[in-house]
C-alpha cells in the first residue's frame, strides 16, 4: 500500500482527448469505415462530407467528392508530481516537498534531468562577520559568531590579553580568558583541532559520518574533507543519487526499439519491445513485419507497418476501400459480379458487360464518378446485342442511357424526383406500390428499370443491377462521323440562328476543317431569341462585332475532342489560357459525334465576363449650334461642321444642327465606355470616385478607409467589412482585409507556432507517446484534448501530411485574376502580376500605356487608343497619316474639292496642318469670308469684269 501511495505521489499522468479524422473515401463506404483500436467514434451514418480522395488511374490522378468520420479517445500523457524527475520520476535533490532545499530550482518533470540551478544570494542580505582577531562561523548555516585567537577576547576579539604570554601554550592551542569574571585564562586548542588545552590534535572529519552512504571521505587537513560520491552515483558527495543510465542517455539504447533497463547504480541493459526481435548492441532491434507472417489486407491492398503491431492496408491500382476490403472501378466490379463462382449474379450480366466492355469501357474505369443501371441478361431481352454492336455510336448512346453522372445510391435516388444521363436524357425516379422499390423510366420511354440489387460500391462510382433495360429512346441530334461539325449544324434547323453566327464571324471555316479536333457548346434557336433583341441586334451591328466573335468563341473548345464523360469528371480548360470555361447552361443533347470533333448543344447561351455589359454605355448628348453670320450672297456657299447639318431659317442665317455629342455614362470609362473597375452599377466597390467619361481612364480614387485598384481593400490593414469598420479576428497572422472578406488570417500568414483560421491555436512539438501524428505535423492543445495538425506548408489530418502547392488551388495561392502565383518552397509563395498588369500580385491594375510619359511611342500627331492592358494603338490625327508612330501631314489642299471659300487660300499651319485662310480685311474660317461693304463691292466688280 506504500509503495502504490508513493507511486501516485510521484506521477500525476494529465488526462487528454485525442482526436483525429479517418480516410477520406467514398461517402458510400464510409458507412463500413472504423475507428483505430482505442478511439470512439463521434460521427454517425456516411460521416462528414468535408473532403476529397484522390485515385491515380493509369495516366492521371482524379479527385472525387469524399466522406470521414471523426474520432476520439482518452490519453494519459505520462507526467511528473511537483518536486520529481526523470521517466522514474524520482525525487529532487533536498526532496521534492523543498527541492534543491528552496535555494534553486530542480529540472524537474518527465524529461528533466534532477539538476539543482541554485539561486544567486542577494547581497542586500548578506550580513558581514566583524572578527579582528579570530576565526568567524560563517556560512549559510553559520551565526557569525567569532572564536578568537591567542591573547585576544571580546565578540569582535578586538581587546588584548596581556598576561597570556605568561600562560605558554602548547601547540595548536591559544590563550582564553574563561570564568565569569574573565580573568582566569587557560589555554585551549585552537578551531578544527581538540583536546583539554594541555594536548590539541587536528579534528578529521572523516572520522564521523560526514558525507552521503555513497561516498568516500579524503582527509585534506584540521577538520577538512572532501566528499566524493562513489561509482554508479553523482552528486556533491554530501548528497550521492544513483546513476541511471536509462535516464540519462537511455543506456545507449536505440529509443525506437528497445527499452532501456535499470539493473543498479550505473548499471542497465537493453531488451526489445514488444514486436521486435533480434537485438544488435548499437543498432537496436528489427520490427517484426505482420506484413510477412500475419497479412490481413485485401489482395488488391499494399500492406504496410505503421507502427509495432500494426498495419495500414491501402488499396492499390485504382481500388478503394479500407484495405481489408477494396473495390476496383466499375468495369471491375462488374466483371467481379458476373464471374463470382456461387454469386447472385454469376452469369447473369454477361450481355450488359458485353456491352459496356465494346464500346464504353475507358470511360468506365478511367472517369467518374459515376451511377451505372445495369440491366440484367433478362432485362435485355429482345434487344440483339451483336446488331447493337455493329454500330458503334448507337451502342455507346444505349450504354450512355443507363450511365449517371454524379454517385447516388438508394437513398440519394429515393430523395431524387429528377436524374440525368450522359445523353442529356432526363429519367423519372419512383416507388413501387406494392412491393416500395426504386424503379427508373427515361423521359419518352415506356420501361421502368426496377433496383433488384443496389449499392454495389466502386472506385469510381457505385452499380445498381435492375430488371430491365432503358428504351432506347433516339437522340434528337443525331451524330455524323461523316460530316464536319459546320456541316451536321447547317443540316439541324433547330441550331440554325447560332449556325448563322459562326457563319457571320468567319469561324464557319475552322469548324470546316478536319485538320484538329474542336467541342462546340451550341444554344438551340429558343434560347437565342430568349436573349434581349436589342443586345442581339448590337451584337450583329458592326459595331459589336468584336464581341459578337467572343460571344461565339466562348462557345467553342479548340484542338480538344471532349466526351460527356471526360466533361462531367474533369474542367475543361477554354481556348483562352486564362480562364476556366465551364457549362453554365442546361445541356440538351451530348457526345452528338461529328468528322472533326463533338456537339453539345444547351438550352441557354453562355456570355463571356468580357462582354458584359453586351450594350456599350453611351450617353451621348444632343445640342444645336448656330452657325456664323455671313452675308446672304455667301450663304449659298456655306457648310455645316462635321456630324450636322443645315436647317434653313427664315432670317437667312445658317443653324447648324449637331445630333450627338458622345459621352459615357456613368460608371464607364474610355474611347469603348468600358465599365469600371469594380463594376458599372457600383464603380470602386462604392468606395471611391471613378475617373469615368470619355477621356477617363478608369482610376478609383479610394476613399480614406479604402484601397486597391477598385478600392476592395481596407487601408488599414487590421479591418475589414464593407464600411472598413471592423476590427479583423485574425490574431497571430495576417488579416483578410478585403471588403468582402470575414476578417479571418489570409492562408499561410500564421506566426511559428500557431495554426487555425484565425492563427489562435497555439502548436507544440508532439511527445515521443503521441506517435499517429505526422512527421510534418504538431501537436494542437485545445480545451483538454490535442489534435495532429500539419506544420505550415503542409496539408493533411495530421496524420498524413503532404506538401503544399498553393499554386494547384482554384483560387491559387489567393492571387489577382491577372496575376500568376508562383510557388517558392513547401506552401509559400509569391503572386506576380501577368504582362500588362502592375500592382503587387494581390491587386493588380491593367496598364494603361496611353497614360504612360512616352505615349506608348505614338507621335505627337498622333492618337493613343488603349486597347487592352498593356496594349495600344497609335492612330494619326485627322490631317496626318502614316502608322501612328510616324505622320507626315496630308496637303488637304490638293483634296479641298470647294471646301476653302473662293476668297480663301490653302495654307500649312505647323500647329494645325493645312487649314483655309480667310484674305486680309475678310473675317471668317476660311469656309466663309466676308468683309465690310467696300470690299464686298470691289470683289463683285472684279467679278462682273471678269465676266465680261
Amino acid at each position: 500500500m506504500n509503495l502504490l501511495l508513493l507511486q501516485v505521489k510521484k506521477q500525476c499522468d494529465q488526462k487528454l482527448l485525442i482526436r483525429m479524422k479517418t480516410e477520406c473515401v467514398p461517402c458510400s463506404l464510409n458507412l463500413e469505415t472504423q475507428c483505430p483500436a482505442g478511439y470512439t467514434k463521434t460521427t454517425n451514418g456516411t460521416g462528414i462530407p468535408d473532403c476529397r480522395y484522390y485515385l491515380e488511374i493509369k495516366t492521371h490522378i482524379l479527385s472525387f467528392p469524399g466522406c470521414r468520420h471523426h474520432c476520439m479517445k482518452e490519453f494519459e500523457q505520462p507526467e511528473c508530481c511537483q518536486g520529481h524527475w526523470g521517466p522514474d520520476c524520482m525525487a529532487c535533490p533536498g526532496g521534492a516537498a523543498s527541492p534543491c532545499n528552496g535555494r534553486g530550482h530542480c529540472s524537474q518533470g518527465i524529461t528533466g534531468d534532477g539538476m539543482c540551478t541554485c539561486q544567486v544570494p542577494n547581497p542586500s542580505l548578506h550580513i558581514v562577520c566583524n572578527c579582528v582577531h579570530g576565526v568567524c562561523n560563517s556560512g549559510i548555516t553559520g551565526d557569525g559568531r567569532c572564536t578568537c585567537l591567542s591573547g585576544y577576547k571580546g565578540l569582535s576579539c578586538d581587546q588584548p590579553i596581556a598576561e597570556c604570554e605568561a600562560l605558554d601554550c602548547p601547540p595548536n592551542s591559544r590563550c582564553t580568558a574563561s570564568g565569569e569574571d574573565g580573568r582566569q585564562l587557560q589555554c585551549t586548542c585552537l578551531p578544527n583541532y581538540h583536546g583539554d588545552g594541555t594536548q590539541c590534535e587536528a579534528i578529521n572529519p572523516c572520522s564521523e559520518k560526514v558525507c552521503d552512504p555513497n561516498a568516500d571521505c579524503i582527509y585534506l587537513g584540521p577538520n577538512q574533507h572532501k566528499c566524493t560520491c562513489q561509482e554508479g552515483y553523482r552528486g556533491d558527495g554530501q548528497v550521492c543519487l544513483p546513476i541511471d543510465p536509462c535516464q540519462a542517455t537511455y543506456g545507449n539504447c536505440p529509443a525506437q526499439s528497445t527499452v532501456c533497463i535499470y539493473d543498479g547504480p550505473g548499471k542497465s541493459h537493453c531488451e526489445c519491445k514488444e514486436h521486435y526481435t533480434n537485438f544488435v548492441p548499437g543498432k537496436g532491434c528489427s520490427m517484426t513485419d505482420i506484413c510477412e507472417t500475419n497479412n490481413t489486407c485485401h489482395k488488391k491492398a499494399k500492406c504496410s507497418m505503421v507502427a509495432p503491431g500494426q498495419i495500414t492496408c491501402t488499396c492499390q491500382g485504382g481500388s478503394v476501400g479500407n484495405g481489408f476490403v477494396c473495390y476496383g472501378n466499375i468495369m471491375e466490379r462488374l466483371q467481379d459480379l458476373n464471374s463470382e463462382v456461387g454469386g447472385r449474379w454469376q452469369g447473369k450480366l454477361t450481355s450488359a458487360l458485353s456491352l459496356m466492355e465494346n464500346v464504353y469501357e475507358w470511360p468506365l474505369s478511367t472517369l467518374g464518378p459515376f451511377t451505372v443501371l445495369v440491366p440484367t441478361n433478362k432485362g435485355l431481352k429482345g434487344t440483339n446485342i451483336k446488331d447493337l454492336l455493329n454500330n458503334k455510336q448507337k451502342a455507346q448512346y444505349f450504354v450512355k442511357l443507363h450511365v449517371i453522372a454524379g454517385q447516388l445510391n438508394t437513398s440519394s435516388l429515393n430523395n431524387t424526383d429528377i436524374i440525368y444521363t450522359l445523353t442529356g436524357k432526363s429519367g423519372e425516379i419512383s416507388q413501387g406500390e406494392k412491393d416500395n422499390q426504386l424503379r427508373i423510366r427515361i423521359q419518352g420511354g415506356r420501361r421502368k428499370g426496377k433496383i433488384l440489387h443496389g449499392n454495389i460500391f466502386a472506385s469510381n462510382g457505385i452499380l445498381h443491377i435492375i430488371d430491365k433495360a432503358m428504351d432506347n429512346v433516339e437522340p434528337t441530334f443525331e451524330s455524323s462521323k461523316e460530316e464536319t461539325i459546320m456541316s451536321v449544324l447547317q443540316d439541324n434547323g433547330r441550331y440554325s440562328q447560332f449556325t448563322s453566327l459562326i457563319e457571320k464571324t468567319g469561324l464557319g471555316m475552322d469548324l470546316q476543317q478536319d485538320n484538329k479536333p474542336y467541342t462546340v457548346f451550341v444554344p438551340s434557336n429558343e434560347a437565342l431569341s430568349n436573349m434581349k433583341s436589342e443586345d442581339l441586334d448590337y451584337l450583329l451591328s458592326a459595331e459589336g462585332s468584336w464581341k459578337l466573335l467572343e460571344l461565339v468563341r466562348y462557345h467553342i473548345v479548340s484542338n480538344t475532342e471532349v466526351s460527356a464523360a471526360v466533361l462531367l469528371t474533369c474542367t475543361v480548360r477554354r481556348f483562352s489560357k486564362k480562364n476556366l470555361h465551364s457549362v453554365g447552361e442546361e445541356i440538351e443533347e451530348t457526345d452528338i459525334v461529328a468528322k472533326n470533333g463533338r456537339i453539345y448543344t444547351l438550352a441557354g447561351v453562355l456570355i463571356p465576363p468580357t462582354i458584359v455589359p453586351i450594350l456599350p454605355h453611351r450617353c451621348d448628348e444632343t445640342r444645336s449650334q448656330v452657325g456664323n453670320c455671313a452675308t446672304c450672297s455667301s450663304h449659298a456657299l456655306a457648310t455645316c461642321p462635321q456630324d450636322s447639318k443645315p436647317i434653313v431659317s427664315t432670317r437667312k442665317e445658317d443653324i447648324c444642327f449637331t445630333s450627338q455629342e458622345p459621352k459615357c455614362c456613368k460608371g464607364f470609362f474610355g474611347p469603348d465606355c468600358s465599365p469600371c473597375p469594380g463594376g458599372f452599377s457600383k464603380p470602386c466597390s462604392g468606395n471611391g470616385q471613378c475617373m469615368d467619361g470619355l477621356d477617363g481612364n478608369g482610376t478609383c480614387i479610394c476613399a480614406k478607409a479604402f484601397q486597391g485598384s477598385h478600392c476592395q481593400f481596407c487601408s488599414d490593414s487590421s479591418k475589414y467589412g464593407p464600411q472598413c469598420d471592423k476590427e479583423c479576428l485574425c490574431i497571430y497572422g495576417k488579416c483578410d482585409n478585403r471588403i468582402d472578406s470575414d476578417g479571418i488570417c489570409l492562408p499561410g500568414s500564421c506566426r511559428s507556432g500557431y495554426t487555425g483560421k484565425l492563427c489562435d491555436k497555439q502548436v507544440i512539438p508532439c511527445e515521443p507517446s503521441l506517435w499517429l501524428c505526422h512527421a510534418h505535423a504538431d501537436c494542437q492543445l485545445s480545451d483538454g484534448a490535442v489534435s495532429c495538425v500539419c506544420k505550415p506548408g503542409y496539408e493533411g489530418d495530421g496524420m498524413s501530411c503532404s506538401k503544399i502547392d498553393p499554386c494547384a488551388a482554384l483560387n491559387p495561392g489567393g492571387c489577382n485574376i491577372n496575376a500568376e502565383c508562383v510557388q517558392t518552397g513547401p506552401g509559400e509563395h509569391t503572386c506576380v502580376c501577368q504582362a500588362g498588369w502592375t500592382g503587387d500580385g494581390r491587386d493588380c491594375s491593367a496598364i494603361n500605356n496611353c497614360l504612360l510619359p512616352a505615349a506608348a511611342g505614338c507621335h505627337d500627331n498622333a492618337t493613343c487608343i488603349y486597347i487592352g492592358p498593356g496594349q495600344n494603338d497609335c492612330k494619326c490625327k485627322d490631317g496626318f497619316r502614316g502608322n501612328g508612330i510616324e505622320c507626315t501631314p496630308v496637303n488637304s489642299c490638293l483634296e479641298q474639292n470647294g471646301k476653302c471659300h473662293h476668297l480663301a487660300t490653302c495654307q500649312f499651319e505647323s500647329s494645325r496642318g493645312w487649314e483655309c485662310v480667310c484674305p486680309k480685311g475678310y473675317e471668317g474660317d476660311g469656309r466663309i469670308c466676308y468683309g465690310n461693304a467696300a470690299a464686298v463691292s470691289k470683289t463683285q466688280q472684279h467679278l462682273t469684269n471678269g465676266l465680261m
